[in-house]
């Protein structure tokens, strides 16, 4: 029996709506973005992020993004490149919120399960989030203030606010 350890990787896979339909959660989070004062803001969309730690080859995890973390007829999904997007002048704005390293993620676990069973590499982790893709002009402290008190809940959550591409 060799003692070799299989590498493990790390995927993100961004799942969301197509644009050709209407995104009410997305709505949703936008009345909330306004009302605490993000007025300038357009559009929100919504989506989902699948951060997969294992020894999955990015072919697998492509395989597990298309046959079990996509409604292939209503979303589309990718997964994430590494490295830092462009500075786009403060009009695009990527949100994400984790559950925290501390905190139980269930939808994981169920996650980690499900690509097992469909007879690819057990992942050894997987973790779930809410991704917000905004458009109009804000500042990043201005997001992250009004995130925290409408689509996140600080005690339990982590939010990452970057600039986005359009």
């Amino acid at each position: 029996m060799s003692g070799k350890v299989a590498a493990q990787n790390t995927y993100v896979l961004e799942v969301r709506l197509r644009t050709e339909y209407t995104d009410a959660e997305g709505a949703a989070a936008l009345a909330l973005l306004k009302e605490q004062g993000l007025t300038s803001l357009k559009e929100a969309r919504m989506g989902r992020l699948y951060e997969i730690t294992g020894a999955l080859t990015a072919n697998q995890a492509q395989q597990a993004g298309k046959d079990l973390l996509c409604d292939a007829v209503t979303q589309e999904f990718r997964v994430v490149p590494a490295g830092a997007a462009p500075m786009n002048g403060m009009n695009f704005w990527r949100v994400e919120v984790w559950l925290k390293p501390t905190v139980s993620d269930p939808v994981g676990a169920t996650v980690v399960e499900a690509i097992a069973e469909a007879g690819l590499p057990k992942p050894a982790s997987a973790r779930c989030a809410s991704l917000y893709l905004l458009s109009g002009r804000a500042m990043k402290a201005q997001i992250e203030k009004a995130v925290a008190k409408s689509l996140a809940n600080p005690l339990i959550h982590r939010v990452v606010v970057t600039e986005a591409h359009p």
